[in-house]
């Protein structure tokens, strides 16, 4: 056990999670989604501000020590593994925080699971929904904002990339280069983080995320399905924190995002802090879940 920090293994969906646990057992519990290209350590100095909080971090389906299956990267399946750790780990009715990526499952869990959760809070990930529609329609220029989406659709070829020297290096640009204000990156952690992609196998997943995102618009019958969860609405408090000075992922798109969430969506930006909210402003990040825990 690291910084306080306990690792478990857990089955859930089928497959085995590492989940990373902190905090007392009778403290207000908070289940984290960590995006792309990250992990649950992603997490560690969120929690380290927060001692008051019981987390749960999981490492999500492809990433890092938790299993490496050939499928099941659908969004369908992957919040089909958060509805199955919540219920592993025993977890009642936690906060669910989320970015990214884990952002993008977070909206999608709540439309289906509202009643697993007590509050959602979203960071730097616009609804799915809105951003699709704003993509197809070249809203604040959101379908040139995201360049890497086309490339990832590219069979083997991006985590063949992303595994090499020269890869990982442009993993840790794209985190240095979109902090908010320079020199305030964790940039030991973000080592930490791209050093766990040493073989295709280890990128293989994260970036199927966005091969299946991309082939449920293009399949019809996957596209009704999404279409159909998102009719029904968020029915718990959500809250979306925005690192102000994201450049992939347009504030003014975001701000849509409760048209789509079927529900009043509370705003909260963060002048001078870029899209990795949680590995540049952590003790903000952690005032603003504070506020939410204290306002349940």
């Amino acid at each position: 056990m690291a910084n306080g920090i306990e690792q478990r293994r857990v089955k859930a969906n089928g497959i085995d999670f590492n989940v990373a646990v902190s905090g007392a057992s009778d403290s207000p519990a908070i289940f984290c989604l960590h995006g792309f290209p990250e992990g649950s350590i992603s997490w560690r100095p969120v929690m380290e501000a927060l001692p008051e909080a019981r987390f749960f971090a999981p490492d999500l389906r492809g990433y890092g020590p938790t299993d490496h299956p050939r499928d099941g990267y659908d969004v369908f399946t992957l919040t089909d593994d958060i509805k199955a750790l919540i219920e592993a780990l025993g977890v009642d009715k936690p906060v669910l925080v989320c970015h990214d990526w884990g952002g993008a499952l977070g909206w999608i869990f709540a439309h289906r699971f509202s009643h697993l959760i007590r509050k959602l809070v979203v960071i730097n990930c616009t609804h799915p929904e809105t951003l699709v529609r704003a993509v197809l329609h070249f809203e604040d220029f959101q379908t040139i904002r995201i360049p890497w989406v086309p490339f990832f659709q590219i069979p083997w070829l991006p985590e063949a990339f992303f595994a090499t020297e020269l890869g990982r290096k442009l993993l840790k640009l794209s985190f240095t280069l979109r902090e908010g204000r320079a020199g305030t990156m964790n940039v030991k952690l973000v080592d930490e983080l791209v050093a766990r992609f040493q073989n295709p196998d280890d990128l293989r997943g994260p970036i199927e995320y966005y091969r299946e995102m991309v082939l449920t618009q293009l399949v019809p019958s996957r596209r009704a399905k999404l279409a159909a969860v998102y009719r029904t609405p968020i029915t718990v408090p959500v809250t979306l924190v925005w690192g102000a000075e994201d450049g992939a992922l347009s504030a003014r798109v975001a701000m849509n995002s409760a048209i789509d969430a079927g529900c009043e969506v509370e705003c909260r930006p963060l002048p001078g802090v870029g899209h990795f909210v949680g590995l540049e402003a952590a003790d903000k990040l952690a005032g603003e879940i504070r506020r939410v825990l204290i306002d349940s």
